[in-house]
């Protein structure tokens, strides 16, 4: 099969002939149709490798079932897949599954979607209508991750967002956001081209930082940090109600150092600062299968880039070095 493989740190290679998995009891061999670029991979493939070599990247896709060893899909159903594969006994999956002990995770810990044919445990599939496509169902885990996000939150229907960030986790929290109440959603990225795309995708107020709009605003009781910037940081801090919710989904690659009287303001407002990881869908499986397959968001406004595998190796080193505008770039498989 054709699969692009990690053989190392920053030694992604185009592979037209590596062997294809084998099935295990309770897992299905899924032809991948549709396979996203998460952000995480950047890092994994260009710096510090992953947790054992050689490995196939990819935890953002779709497919068709090819073979089963199990009763719960059959050859030809339509799928997705979420990565997470928790050990289910430790005392940190009671908590959730991102803080299992022993976990593994398609595409980190063992092969994931970057190839024609993946092999996933039947319990991470999940079943697509007919008219969902293949691309859009590639979306689940950052739809599942952005989710968790506003759950995180306890954002209450009414309630006045902040988003920063204009890429595909910052966009897709500002669509969940709306979907679930909230009076107003405002979304803000230095890049206008992550504006267009946000407007696109339906984010009806959308703000440069720099501008002279951004320094009007305020009053937000949610803020949600999906940039991964300091700056984003104290700016919602400056920007937040009294008794806001700041819910942290980026980060920085350096330190983070809060000034200090930014940080007496975050005091003073008595702010609540959630830390936010992976996804917990014990409560939420059945509603995020149900708003995927219902069509209720608007994803391929966000895919800027659409390549073939043999091209991965080329895009990925790009979008390391920055040197392009991308959103969301999807690899299309079979």
């Amino acid at each position: 099969m054709r699969a692009l493989v990690l053989h190392g740190p920053g030694a992604l290679k185009y592979e037209p002939g590596w062997v294809a998995p084998a099935l295990a009891e309770g897992t299905a061999l899924v032809r991948v149709k549709a396979s996203g670029i998460c952000g995480s991979d950047l890092p994994r493939v260009m710096q510090t490798g992953a947790y054992h070599h050689p490995l196939i990247p990819g935890h953002e896709f779709s497919g068709t079932v090819v073979e089963a060893r199990s009763a719960a899909v059959r050859p030809g159903d339509r799928v997705t897949v979420l990565p997470i594969i928790p050990c289910g006994h430790c005392p940190g999956c009671q908590v959730g599954p991102f803080h299992c002990t022993h976990y593994d995770f398609v595409g980190s810990r063992r092969d994931g979607g970057f190839a024609e044919y993946c092999v996933v445990p039947t319990e991470n599939l999940f079943p697509l209508n007919p008219s969902t496509t293949d691309e859009a169902a590639a979306f689940i885990e950052p739809l599942a991750v952005t989710l968790h996000a506003l759950r995180r939150s306890s954002m209450p229907p009414g309630a006045r967002a902040l988003v920063f960030g204009g890429g595909a986790i910052g966009i897709l929290i500002a669509q969940w956001a709306k979907l679930l109440g909230a009076s107003e959603v405002v979304l803000a990225d230095l890049r206008a081209e992550s504006l267009q795309v946000a407007a696109a995708c339906g984010i009806e107020r959308t703000v440069n930082p720099r501008s002279e709009e951004f320094t009007r605003l305020g009053g937000f009781t949610h803020i949600f940090e999906a940039a991964g910037s300091t700056a984003a940081l104290i700016s919602g801090i400056e920007l937040a109600a009294p008794r806001a919710t700041f819910t942290i989904v980026g980060r920085e690659v350096n330190d983070t150092v809060i000034p200090h009287p930014v940080f007496e303001r975050l005091m003073r407002k008595e702010m609540d600062v959630k830390g936010c990881w992976g996804y917990d869908l014990r409560q939420d499986r059945a509603f995020l299968l149900e708003t995927l397959n219902a069509g209720r968001f608007v994803l391929a406004p966000m895919i800027t880039h659409r390549v073939e595998l043999a091209d991965g190796p080329k895009m990925i080193a790009d979008m390391w070095r920055k040197s392009m505008f991308y959103c969301k770039v999807m690899f299309t498989v079979s």
